[in-house]
């Protein structure tokens, strides 16, 4: 037993026997990711300390990007690791028993789930837990002029098929590449995401710190690298589209409704039957003060936010939208279904709870729903997204809302390329507006 749940397990045990028994000091360990391990999580550590009204006896760095964090708890001293070398680093540490919880910067792959199978199944609602939104940022040194550039053109400089500034309308120079190692979550999602195929060029320089690139970009005008939104630092992020679609720059909004073409989910895993300190932290975590530490760091909150943003082009879609705000979530779906997936439902609680909050009374939601261009005929496209929507109005109303209006309009507005299986995801969705009720019709109810 020890093996699996760790010396924390053991001696909460000997505690509640009121053995006389030395015990080793109780530990909370988080493993993986340096993504969410550099700033992200020793953050979340001593804002749920200071919530338990529980002193920082101690901070340390045993090693390069490793922080010991001692908290002085009513039980004892309870020291609290965290690991971040990489996403995959802390499967392995999750599924050999060493660490309370697994720190991803991507999610989790089906042969991994297999591989921990003694844990649980990892891909659950009740063992993923989305902590954190982040946009996998293309970044330059800050007086690069260039403003944007498509994930194909990316993909050709990252593979060194593109080599000198010249090839992208600039003077002419050298690319200087700066990239994440291999262990990182943020290197595979890359590789996911813009490379494909293509492999990464060999004269990339690699870094097992988010920040040490981000400060070697922002030093050098002719570099370029990638890291996730919080880590830009000095650097400046560019704006990326995919073929059919505008670019967009990662910003809060964009991240939070997953349209911008990098944008992904910082997870964290644990095992079905977790220690009672890790199951705090990680309820702290996903919770509303969690939530303010994720936007004090940098990445964005999952919270409910609803926002200004321009006017669709198309007629039928701005004219549904008209005075309304758009809110900082989106439901997507599977190829051809509808059904939601972790973070979806979870997404229905956190707006049933942003309509609760005094200001959003009087406040009505609308639900535009959109398919993909794979999607059968036209005709069936439509259908697939009017299916999304009704099932999402159906959830709300269950909980009590109101839907004011719910309206799906098939292959519209793509967020994203159509050409590929994520690309698709993206433009499945079910967008959330909001209104005043009087602005709405009343002939508009379905």
């Amino acid at each position: 037993m020890v093996g699996r749940w760790g010396w924390g397990g053991v001696v909460l045990a000997l505690g509640l026997l009121g053995g006389g028994v030395q015990a080793q000091p109780a530990r909370l360990c988080l493993s993986g990711s340096n993504t969410i391990g550099e700033r992200l999580a020793p953050a979340l550590v001593k804002a749920w300390a200071e919530t338990r009204g529980w002193p920082l006896r101690s901070e340390a760095v045993p090693a390069n990007d490793e922080r010991r964090l001692i908290l002085d708890t009513p039980r004892g001293p309870l020291t609290v690791d965290v690991l971040a070398h990489g996403t995959s680093t802390g499967y392995a540490a999750l599924r050999d028993g060493q660490c309370d919880l697994w720190m991803a910067s991507r999610p989790v792959r089906r042969d991994e789930v297999e591989g921990a199978r003694a844990l649980g199944p990892l891909f659950e609602r009740g063992q993923e837990h989305v902590v954190a939104l982040d946009g996998l940022a293309v970044i330059v040194h800050p007086a690069n002029p260039l403003a944007s550039l498509t994930v194909e053109q990316v993909r050709a400089v990252f593979s060194g098929r593109i080599g000198d500034w010249s090839a992208l309308g600039l003077a002419p120079g050298p690319i200087a590449l700066h990239a994440r190692d291999d262990r990182s979550g943020t290197f595979d999602t890359f590789r996911s995401l813009v490379l494909g195929d293509a492999a990464l060029s060999p004269r990339a320089l690699r870094y097992e710190s988010t920040d040490q690139l981000a400060a070697a970009v922002a030093a050098d005008p002719r570099a370029i690298g990638f890291v996730g939104l919080a880590g830009v630092g000095r650097a400046r992020a560019l704006a990326l589209s995919e073929r059919g679609t505008q670019a967009l720059a990662p910003t809060p909004l964009s991240v939070a409704t997953e349209d911008y073409v990098l944008s992904r989910r910082l997870f964290l895993y644990g095992a079905e039957r977790l220690r009672t300190e890790a199951r705090d932290f990680l309820d702290f975590a996903l919770g509303a003060g969690g939530q303010a530490v994720v936007a004090k760091v940098g990445y964005v909150p999952q919270e409910v936010q609803a926002l200004a943003v321009p006017l669709p082009t198309e007629p039928e879609y701005r004219a549904l939208v008209q005075g309304a705000r758009r809110l900082s979530l989106n439901f997507r779906f599977g190829e051809g279904a509808a059904v939601l997936d972790n973070k979806a439902v979870e997404d229905i609680e956190r707006l049933v709870r942003f309509m609760a909050e005094p200001a959003n009374a009087g406040q009505q939601l609308l639900l535009i729903g959109f398919a993909d261009r794979s999607e059968s005929t036209p005709y069936l496209a439509l259908s697939l997204s009017n299916d999304r929507v009704d099932l999402v109005a159906a959830e709300l109303r269950a909980r009590g809302l109101k839907v004011a209006r719910q309206r799906g309009l098939g292959q519209i507005a793509p967020v994203a390329s159509n050409d590929t299986p994520l690309g698709r995801q993206r433009n499945r969705r079910v967008e959330v507006w909001l209104r005043p009720a009087e602005s709405v019709p009343s002939a508009a109810a379905p």
